[in-house]
């Protein structure tokens, strides 16, 4: 039985990194188009008050909103900041899966203990899959208010 909790451990383990890499790359996605949008507003906004009238300084800030100097750095950055902060929110929502996979991985002597965890973990994926994926016990009279 030990072999079929090193499996489960081990599908258990990718299977939340797995989508903790696909929630940050979403979570980046969606950074990134926030800050872009926000920086192409506010770039806009800016090129359009001046304190006095110039021509010189109205050519600068016309360049410089047409151009968007800085938007790559922004962008990058808000992209990186995106994947971190999701992979990150949820790694939190797996740390009951991550541990049991690692009790179920790591627990070579008393495989008890690893049995134990890997059908724990089992129990926690099925839970998850009725809760969150087949929408039993959800509202659906959305439309019937």
């Amino acid at each position: 039985m030990t072999l079929i909790s090193k499996a489960t451990g081990a599908l258990g383990l990718s299977s939340c990194i797995y989508d903790m890499h696909k929630s940050g790359v979403i979570a980046s996605n969606r950074n990134y188009a926030k800050v872009s949008a926000n920086s192409y507003l506010s770039n806009e906004i800016k090129s359009m008050k001046m304190d006095y009238c110039s021509f010189k300084d109205a050519q600068i800030k016309n360049w410089s909103a047409r151009n968007n100097i800085f938007q790559p750095v922004k962008e990058f950055t808000a992209r990186v900041t995106g994947y971190i902060g999701g992979f990150f929110t949820a790694g939190i929502r797996y740390i009951p899966n991550i541990a049991l996979a690692a009790i179920a991985l790591c627990c070579n002597k008393s495989k008890g203990i690893a049995n134990t965890a890997a059908g724990a973990l089992a129990v926690l994926e099925g839970w998850n899959f009725i809760k969150n994926t087949s929408g039993i016990n959800k509202r659906s009279d959305y439309l019937n208010m």
